[in-house]
């Protein structure tokens, strides 16, 4: 059975990220049971097993989680058992979460003050004007960075105070794609305007990457955005300082700056479009700790 053609029935009822997820999962474990000359569909309990305790070494509890859920996806798609749910595949994974003790890293937030020290480092060109757009945009919406870079030019409205708000319209935990509505600050504001005048920008995406002092048409990548911010804190602070930033760390940074400004944690959660408190409340645990400048 050739598993890719099983995808294809994901096709617009899920997002593109998530299907290339599952491909390229599935694909890794596909190899790893071709190399093994053990069968990957329908899988048995004790290959899954094995592929997870022979991987313990190599990948993060959270990592091997998410690979069960494409073998279990797969599995449901050619009619079987769903695999990753047998007591001896449960079994493989706590035994990495007990030889992986510990919390996952958190990415350093970008708090407001940093914020402004990052979008100071910002030049005046065209990469420098979308660089700041990113930051600022960022910040103010809470958005991760999926939501960030699928912000479109006509999701954006001008309100009669002189603010914008702007529609996210997808995000993970909204896979009916109701969106919700994010506020921009004048300052904000301001920027964006500035940038879609100098782009020349009427409608498409928001964020586009820049080539040879010319704006794309195209939605710029995810990763551009973890490598946008790694850059300007690097010259805004240090390399270690650097390191610990992530495209996480803008909406991570505005939960901290929220609660430390006295929000409660519904507002901030609704804001940001959590479902899950604990989330929220891991970010801003250690809030003073992390309202560095």
């Amino acid at each position: 059975m050739n598993w890719r053609f099983l995808l294809d029935r994901l096709e617009g009822a899920y997002s593109t990220n998530t299907i290339r997820g599952y491909r390229g999962d599935f694909e890794q474990f596909a190899n790893w049971c071709r190399r093994k000359r053990m069968r990957a569909l329908p899988a048995e309990a004790k290959t899954v097993a094995k592929f997870v305790d022979e991987h313990s070494d190599m990948l993060k509890a959270s990592t091997l989680k998410r690979k069960l859920v494409a073998i279990n996806k797969l599995h449901r798609l050619a009619g079987y058992v769903p695999i990753a749910d047998d007591e001896e595949v449960l079994l493989a994974v706590r035994r990495v979460k007990r030889a992986q003790p510990g919390r996952p890293r958190q990415a350093l937030g970008i708090t407001f003050e940093r914020r402004e020290k990052l979008m100071a480092q910002c030049g005046d060109d065209l990469i420098g004007l979308r660089d700041r757009v990113l930051v600022a945009v960022g910040f103010d919406t809470l958005c991760r960075r999926s939501e960030l870079i699928a912000l479109r030019v006509e999701d954006f409205q001008l309100n009669p105070g002189g603010t914008m708000s702007v529609l996210v319209r997808r995000a993970k935990n909204d896979p009916e794609g109701l969106g919700r509505v994010a506020h921009l600050s004048r300052e904000t504001t301001e920027i964006v305007q500035d940038w879609i005048a100098t782009a020349q920008i009427e409608r498409g995406p928001l964020l586009r990457p820049i080539y040879k002092s010319k704006v794309g048409r195209r939605y710029l990548s995810p990763s551009v955005v973890g490598r946008v911010l790694k850059r300007l804190s690097e010259q805004a602070y240090d390399t270690d300082i650097a390191y610990k930033v992530s495209g996480h760390s803008l909406r991570v940074g505005a939960a901290q700056t929220l609660t430390a400004r006295g929000v409660g944690l519904l507002p901030i959660m609704s804001a940001g479009g959590w479902k899950s408190a604990n989330i929220v409340a891991r970010y801003v645990e250690n809030v003073d700790q992390n309202l560095w400048s």
